[in-house]
């Protein structure tokens, strides 16, 4: 349990503190790596990840992408954030590996490989991948919708998923599926400058 925990939290607060106190960043980015990179490999056992193709993973990502950015067509009220505008080359390589790779990594597993179980019973180590109970699958839904600030959206993301989960029954496809809806988000954000995506 304190492998995904810790490592979330890491995750979620490391650049906003670090941002915070030096208003540097590349040292933001550099050290939100470096501290969840390092994590990552400490905890690697709890992060048992083998490398498979999925097509319904990639699918799946296509489709988040896709409903992400049409979504923002419709009006409803944002969390508010300030958006990343990448100041030079190395911010801009250090953003997108922490959103190809740490994002999918740390909320997947948190989310769908900890949380989800979790919501079913406390003894959450013996509950089968893919079981399904309301209350999970709504509790999960919310928490990933409402963690990010296009909350709508991330409702949407947290559903395709869940359902995901529940029929492949395994963490790296949903692993897979948000590292490619993540990719695609990239390259649209940098071929359109819509740097409110990140």
């Amino acid at each position: 349990m304190k492998a995904y925990i810790i490592t979330f939290f890491a995750y979620l607060f490391t650049y906003s503190a670090v941002e915070w106190l030096f208003k540097n960043t590349a040292l933001s980015l550099a050290l939100e790596l470096a501290v969840v990179g390092s994590l990552l490999i400490y905890f690697r056992k709890s992060y048992p990840i083998k490398a498979k193709f999925d097509w319904l993973a990639i699918v799946s990502g296509a489709l988040v992408f896709v409903l992400w950015v049409v979504i923002d067509l419709i009006p409803y009220p944002r969390i508010e954030s300030t958006p990343y505008i990448p100041g030079n080359p190395l911010e801009l390589i250090l953003r997108l590996i922490s959103m190809v790779l740490l994002a999918p990594i740390v909320e997947e597993f948190f989310t769908r490989f900890f949380l989800i179980r979790f919501a079913v019973s406390e003894r959450w180590q013996k509950v089968k991948l893919g079981t399904f109970t309301w209350g999970s699958f709504i509790f999960t839904v919310l928490f990933f919708g409402f963690a990010h600030d296009m909350w709508l959206a991330g409702l949407t993301a947290g559903i395709i998923f869940n359902l995901l989960y529940y029929y492949r029954k395994n963490i790296e496809s949903c692993v897979i599926a948000h590292m490619s809806s993540n990719i695609f988000l990239a390259v649209y954000i940098l071929s359109t400058k819509t740097w409110y995506f990140w």
